[in-house]
C-alpha cells in the first residue's frame, strides 16, 4: 500500500504561510491546552514514517521487518560500539541516540516540541549531489500526543542493556510510542528542541484492530487496516484522529496536517525573516556547515 493511504483521510491541506498558522493553530486548540505535543516534519508527504533503521530493512528486503529483526540488529550494532569502538561507558540509549545524530540507522523517530522547527523540516529545500535545488513536493507534518508517555533516564531506561529488552511488557508493540527528550548531547538538540519517539514494531491481537480504521466516520462503512498494511506506513503504533473535531478526553490521538509544494517557498521565506530558522540554526555545528557546502551550494 502507498503510505499516503494511510494518512490522507485523516490530514488537513494548508496552502501557504497563513493556512499553514491557521492549521497549527486548530491543532492546538483542538488539542486543548493539557496535551504534550511532538511535531514531526517531513519534506514528502508521501514517505511513510518509517525510521532509519526500519527504512534498512525495507529497502533490503521489501518488507517491514519484526521485533525480533529489530532487536537483533540493535545487539549487533550496541555490541560493536562498546567492543570494538570502547563507547561502553554510554547507556544504550544514549549510544543510539549518538548514532542517529550521526546518521546511523537506529528505532527512534526524530520529533521537536516546536511545531515551526517541525514546519521548516516540512518545507525544507532538497538538494541533489550537485547542490542543484530539487522540485518541490508536499509537505507533511505529523503530531503525536506524548502527555503523560515522556521517559526519563531512570534504572531502566539509563541501563547498559535495551531497555524493551531488559524489561518487555505487553504495550511496547501494542500501545503508543514513549518520547525521550535527550539531554543537550550537541547543538542540534537544544536547536531544535528536539526529542525521540521509542517504541516497538506496531502488533494488535489477532481480531483487535480497531484502532486502525482507514478513515474517520463509520468504521463499518471505511473498513480496517491489516497489521501488515499499517507496518507499510508507519514503524510505531498510531491512532490517527481527525481535525475536524476534539478528540475524546482519555485519547491520545495523532493528527496530520499536508502543506502544498506551491507555496513551500513562501513558508521557507516567512520561517528564515521572521523566525530565524535556517539551516544554520536548525543545523548550528559543523558538521551542518558542511552538509550545506557539500548538498546546498551549486558549482
Amino acid at each position: 500500500m502507498r503510505a499516503e493511504s494511510f494518512f490522507e483521510p485523516w490530514e488537513r491541506v494548508a496552502n501557504g504561510w497563513d493556512e499553514c498558522l491557521g492549521e497549527i493553530n486548530n491543532i492546538l486548540t483542538i488539542s486543548t491546552a493539557r496535551r504534550d505535543l511532538a511535531w514531526r516534519g517531513v519534506a514528502n508527504s508521501a514517505h511513510a514514517l518509517h525510521s532509519s533503521l526500519y527504512r534498512r530493512f525495507m529497502s533490503a528486503k521489501n518488507v517491514a521487518p519484526d521485533e525480533a529483526e529489530v532487536v537483533k540488529f540493535e545487539l549487533a550494532l550496541l555490541s560493536a560500539a562498546r567492543k570494538r569502538w570502547r563507547f561502553d561507558n554510554l547507556s544504550a540509549l544514549e549510544t543510539l541516540a549518538h548514532l542517529q545524530h550521526y546518521g546511523g540507522p537506529t528505532r527512534l523517530l526524530d520529533v521537536s516540541f516546536n511545531p515551526l522547527v517541525a514546519l521548516w523540516f516540512a518545507v525544507e529545500q532538497k538538494h541533489d549531489a550537485a547542490g542543484v535545488a530539487r522540485p518541490d513536493t508536499d509537505g507533511r507534518l505529523i503530531v503525536f500526543d506524548a502527555t503523560d508517555r515522556q521517559i526519563d533516564l531512570d534504572a531502566r531506561w539509563g541501563g547498559h542493556e535495551l531497555p524493551w529488552t531488559a524489561q518487555p511488557n505487553d504495550n511496547w508493540r501494542r500501545g503508543l510510542p514513549l518520547v525521550w527528550r535527550p539531554p543537550s548531547y550537541n547543538d542540534r538538540i537544544p536547536a531544535q528542541n528536539s526529542a525521540f519517539l521509542i517504541g516497538g514494531v506496531p502488533l494488535v491481537r489477532a481480531g483487535d484492530n480497531s484502532k486502525y480504521r482507514k478513515a474517520p466516520g463509520n468504521a463499518g462503512t471505511a473498513g480496517y487496516w491489516a497489521i501488515d498494511e499499517v507496518r507499510q506506513a508507519t514503524s510505531v503504533t498510531l491512532s490517527m484522529n481527525s481535525l475536524e473535531r476534539h478528540p475524546q478526553a482519555g485519547a491520545k490521538p495523532t493528527f496530520t496536517l499536508r502543506i502544498l509544494a506551491e507555496k513551500k517557498n513562501e513558508v521557507r521565506a516567512k520561517l528564515e525573516n521572521h523566525y530565524g530558522l535556517n539551516a544554520a540554526s536548525i543545523y548550528p555545528d559543523l558538521f551542518g556547515l558542511a552538509r550545506y557546502g557539500a548538498d546546498r551550494i551549486a558549482l
